[in-house]
């Protein structure tokens, strides 16, 4: 998941490391401004099939929020689908 994030970083930030610190601040650090910010939310959203709620992608600051954030959704809509094949929501 992590390294998939990375990727995604990556394509909009050329020069980030792969071994970048989840410490990392967006705006300090790796220079992203909003309209930067938006690009990444849409790469990521398109990349791993969810929709990433404004109030979270409001609060990140750091590589670990969008981490954090990425984890919490993919993780979800696999676990809501798995409970959907499985016939649990019928």
């Amino acid at each position: 998941m992590q390294l998939s994030v990375q990727q995604q970083l990556q394509e909009l930030l050329p020069e980030l490391r792969a071994d970048a610190s989840p410490t990392l601040h967006l705006h300090n650090d790796l220079g992203l401004d909003s309209l930067d910010v938006v690009d990444l939310v849409i790469r990521l959203e398109r990349h791993f099939g969810v929709e990433l709620p404004d109030v979270e992608i409001g609060s990140w600051r750091t590589l670990g929020d969008v981490y954090e954030t990425m984890a919490r959704h993919v993780i979800g809509s696999a676990a809501a689908w798995w409970r959907l094949s499985l016939g649990f929501f019928q």
